[in-house]
């Protein structure tokens, strides 16, 4: 089951709020075959809720802190994202929106074809304010301003039916015109390890392949909301090559209460806490000040990324999420668990990945970067442990737990960059939540793989299946930019007590330059 990133302790309800509202009501109507409508007269004049966007300029108007924001309007003095197509794959999008319309390109509805993938319930209500995150449109006297104002927005609401089929076909569709796909979605936030579906799988590779004429499409996916109980590791939709996954921070540049951890995040956009949240579109032809979660956080990164396309459309997939890693801001920096970056390398935190993007660095980073190349020159090797039997012993009932160590070495790999690492993990274990597992670089950097966890998926406060740890893959971009080379190290830890178990096998494949 695939879910639109709702956290569970903040109003997220597209509301229709008075005192927000350039126009409420109205809504309905569209259709065509996604490039035929022909827009409204467009008025010209400032934005009214611009003020109120404390994501794109934060002076302090929502009680937060002045300055922790993207940086978009120091961006937009270069780019406000012309020429960039971005993809906003979801339940629905309302594209005759007073706001949207005049920068929609195409659309594509999967419920009814031929028609727009426009919100036919109250339920529909999450696609049409990530569509206004990316790219509502500015100075037009109405609503407020997205990231890249002047980007082109796709709308396909393959999340509509939640097929395999439409969502692998979302995912592709047009791609020699989209820059960038943008996903709010995601497995449930429950802990549990969730696989990805081969099509998805098969749809990211050939997007970063053959998208964009070889230079790659762009895919950003939302961390997840599941809190500290849940992992980013293990949504399978967001631990593969190729992605984007976007966490979150507040107004104080901080990361909100639902946040996980992830050796596979890569930068946080704003969104919203318990006090403020994110203004935008909202079904109904209205805006909403309520916006939330990394539904709300993923399209900040999806429109910085338009942006720097727009400065330099010859980038390729890589070096978009290059430069988002290496322009990122370090936010709340007293977090126990940064680490600092060595031999060039930007620092990093699980909660944080390299930080909170920065549209006005990136583009000026973008501006002037030698690009590393698209698939064609990725470099890639793999090393792998065959079958084990190592004991994993059960966590004592008071004192410190016993540690497994396994390790690979790294032998004629010519990759002395590393843009992401995939390690699969095999093990028999009576409950799989019981394990933290950490990776060791020969350099001595960790990712953070899994935290022990209890899994409890109807809420009712017992241990239900975590799942099974059987070849499963963990992303780690956590060593950007170490060697390969040299000696890894796994370490396996069973840290609550009644259940033991075995490592049976892991391995390790790397891309990088």
């Amino acid at each position: 089951m695939l879910v639109p990133r709702r956290p569970t302790r903040i109003l997220l309800a597209a509301l229709c709020l008075p005192l927000l509202l350039a126009s409420c009501g109205g809504g309905g109507g569209g259709g065509g075959d996604g490039n035929d409508d022909s827009p409204p007269p467009q008025q010209t004049g400032p934005d009214p809720l611009l003020p109120s966007q404390w994501h794109l300029e934060n002076t302090g108007q929502s009680g937060g802190t002045a300055g922790q924001d993207l940086r978009a309007r120091g961006a937009w003095q270069t780019t406000r994202g012309e020429g960039t197509r971005v993809a906003i794959i979801d339940d629905a999008v309302q594209t005759d929106h007073e706001d949207l319309a005049p920068n929609v390109a195409d659309y594509f509805n999967y419920r009814r074809p031929g028609s727009s993938p426009l919100p036919e319930t109250a339920n529909d209500d999450h696609g049409t304010p990530v569509a206004g995150i990316v790219a509502a449109r500015d100075e037009n006297a109405v609503g407020g301003a997205g990231v890249a104002p002047r980007a082109s927005l796709g709308a396909y609401n393959a999340l509509a039916t939640g097929t395999t089929a439409d969502i692998a076909d979302a995912l592709n569709r047009d791609f020699g015109a989209t820059g960038v796909y943008h996903n709010s979605w995601g497995s449930p936030d429950d802990g549990t390890l969730h696989t990805a579906d081969s099509s998805f799988v098969a749809a990211i590779q050939r997007g970063i392949r053959e998208g964009r004429g070889g230079r790659g499409a762009i895919y950003v996916f939302p961390a997840g909301n599941g809190g500290p109980s849940d992992n980013a590791n293990f949504d399978g939709y967001v631990n593969k090559l190729g992605i984007v996954t976007a966490c979150a921070v507040d107004h104080d540049g901080k990361a909100p209460h639902y946040a996980e951890a992830g050796a596979n995040i890569l930068v946080c956009g704003p969104s919203g806490n318990s006090v403020a949240a994110i203004t935008t579109t909202a079904i109904g032809n209205g805006y909403t000040s309520g916006f939330s979660g990394t539904s709300a956080s993923a399209p900040m990164v999806s429109g910085v990324a338009a942006l720097m396309l727009a400065a330099r459309p010859e980038l390729s997939w890589r070096d978009v999420r290059l430069i988002l890693a290496h322009s990122a801001r370090q936010t709340d920096p007293a977090h126990p668990r940064w680490v600092a970056g060595t031999g060039g390398r930007p620092a990093h935190n699980p909660y944080y990945g390299f930080g909170a993007v920065d549209a006005q660095a990136a583009v000026a980073l973008a501006r002037n970067w030698s690009s590393v190349g698209g698939s064609e020159s990725l470099l890639e090797c793999s090393v792998g442990s065959g079958p084990l039997s190592v004991p994993i012993p059960d966590a004592p009932s008071t004192g410190t737990p016993t540690s497994v160590r396994n390790a690979l070495t790294v032998d004629g790999c010519p990759i002395t960059r590393i843009e992401f690492v995939e390690i699969r993990f095999s093990a028999s274990h009576g409950y799989s939540g019981d394990l933290r597992i950490d990776l060791f670089s020969p350099q001595g950097l960790v990712s953070r793989l899994a935290e022990n966890r209890l899994c409890d998926r109807n809420g009712d406060g017992r241990a239900d299946s975590c799942g099974a740890y059987d070849d499963w893959p963990f992303g780690s971009v956590r060593h950007l930019d170490e060697p390969a080379a040299g000696t890894w190290t796994l370490e396996v830890t069973d840290r609550q007590t009644q259940d033991d178990g075995r490592l049976t096998g892991w391995s390790l494949h790397f891309w990088g330059r």
